[in-house]
């Protein structure tokens, strides 16, 4: 039997983080921001300033899920950092300060100044034990051209890239308003990854949740949107089953898809030369596919099935055992 959205909201709501609950770590955040902004504004041997913070990631795109064992809240405060024009050529430096500000901060918390072998910035992540609140600290640099756009370093590998924080929200609001069941659906394939353990690890690159946004919102771009949650998990796993890949791309995106050399590529929304599964090895790839292909079949079984028991129990075995319409 199929299940409709009003069903399946339910599921959603349960898995998703309840508007009660965000107020806590609303209150951590802007305790961090502020005493951020007070160290480096009263900091004035490095030339450094602050122009605009600004929260991203799933929080702000209305897609965050609850936190269960494995997946913490995990929220991203991006800092517009600005100072000598040469800035952005040494974001490392930038990153540098940030961790030791934090380090002042909170000299008791568990603050992740995580690099790789060669010394480059990886992620500044700072942990709150007690509320389970995980901040991943991201410096971008602001550049006039194109406008709106910024340089950001580059997790793992060191470097950087060009993207637009702003652009990325804002086409996340796009689409959320183009299809009034896309934070459900977005939410809904979260977490089919959390349950199949798809999340990227060091060096085993899964499927990240930005690349899933990603897919959900091209598809909803290039075959139509699709307001059915059940409808749009099917066509969400029949994609990526199928025997070929596509690029993907943005028409409104700056740039195109360079020369690439990873298992498949998903381009940035605000910049295609940016690959967002460029971490998805080929045989990481080959067990994402797989694990599509079988929910996508596990799916299509439980349409046929004749009674509500039988069908909560294929969704199940996709979604996991808590899963349930009621």
């Amino acid at each position: 039997m199929k299940l409709n959205n009003n069903e399946l909201g339910h599921f959603v709501d349960k898995i998703k983080l309840q508007r009660d609950n965000m107020s806590k770590y609303r209150d951590q955040i802007n305790n961090l921001k502020s005493k951020l902004e007070d160290k480096i504004k009263n900091d004035e041997s490095t030339g450094m300033k602050v122009s605009k913070y600004l929260l991203a990631g799933s929080w702000k795109k209305h897609t965050i899920l609850k936190a269960t064992g494995d997946n913490p809240i995990d929220i991203d405060l991006v800092l517009f950092v600005t100072g000598d024009e040469n800035i952005q050529n040494d974001l490392k430096k930038v990153h540098d300060y940030i961790v030791k500000y934090l380090k002042e901060i909170y000299p008791t918390k568990d603050i992740d100044n995580d690099v790789d072998a060669e010394g480059n910035t990886k992620s500044i992540t700072i942990r709150f034990s007690g509320s389970g609140l995980e901040v991943d600290i991201v410096p971008v640099v602001p550049i006039s051209d194109p406008a709106g756009y910024v340089w950001q370093p580059q997790r793992g590998g060191g470097g950087k890239y060009i993207t637009s924080v702003e652009n990325h929200l804002d086409f996340s609001l796009s689409l959320r308003k183009a299809n009034p069941s896309y934070t459900s659906i977005v939410r809904a394939l979260k977490c089919w990854k959390n349950e199949k353990e798809l999340n990227p690890y060091e060096n085993e690159g899964g499927i990240s949740s930005f690349a899933i946004e990603l897919i959900v919102g091209y598809l909803d771009l290039t075959k139509g949107v699709e307001t059915n949650i059940e409808e749009a998990i099917i066509r969400f796993f029949q994609f990526l089953s199928e025997s070929t890949f596509p690029d993907i791309q943005f028409a409104h995106a700056i740039n195109n898809i360079p020369y690439y050399n990873t298992a498949i590529y998903i381009a940035d929304d605000t910049n295609n030369e940016n690959n967002a599964a460029k971490k998805i090895n080929n045989s990481k790839w080959t067990e994402i596919k797989e694990e599509a292909e079988e929910a996508f079949d596990t799916l299509n079984l439980a349409q046929d099935r004749n009674n509500e028991g039988d069908t909560i129990n294929e969704w199940k075995s996709v979604f996991g055992p808590t899963f349930n319409i009621k």
